[in-house]
């Protein structure tokens, strides 16, 4: 068996007195898809979070590519190569399609000192990480004129334009 892309063994989170989370165990192979189900305070949200890099565990080991892990934050685990797209999606509504994929690591070209927003690159690394989605609108077009699951695309191209690994939706 290949080696899982990531993987926990033995997940523990408590909050107080609460146990969020006991000795969760998955292996995930890369190209694998998984749905985590459950009851309402079940810990799926908690699972989320520690694989996101917002709550750290208590107890157990995260492995990302058979290395264990530890994430401080949201930025070590996007760092990692594992990107979590929140059912809220954290799109501006007023911003192209090609500048929500762009927003934090927008490309740019320099004018000696200065640097500017590579407009027609960033268009174009939308396009083409869009394509990949079958899914071809106009960059330009403002995310306020799609649908849900138009918006949905739009955070997952983000993520693949980031050459994320693992994808929590």
């Amino acid at each position: 068996m290949t080696r899982p892309a990531i993987s926990a063994e033995g997940v523990g989170k408590r909050f107080g007195a609460t146990v969020a989370l006991d000795g969760v165990d998955f292996d995930v192979a890369l190209g694998e898809i998984h749905a985590v189900v459950g009851e309402n305070g079940a810990g799926k949200s908690t699972l989320i979070r520690i694989l996101g890099g917002v709550h750290r565990p208590d107890r157990g080991i995260i492995r990302l590519d058979g290395k264990e892990c530890h994430f401080a934050s949201p930025r070590d685990a996007i760092a990692a190569g594992i990107v979590t797209i929140p059912q809220d999606l954290r799109l501006v509504p007023a911003l192209s399609i090609a500048e929500n994929i762009a927003l934090g690591d927008l490309p740019v070209r320099r004018l000696g000192p200065l640097a500017m927003v590579d407009r027609a690159r960033m268009r174009e690394e939308a396009r083409e990480v869009l394509a990949q989605l079958d899914f071809h609108p106009d960059p330009r077009a403002r995310v306020a004129s799609l649908g849900f699951a138009e918006r949905q695309l739009v955070a997952i191209a983000k993520a693949l334009r980031r050459r994320s690994r693992v994808f929590i939706l």
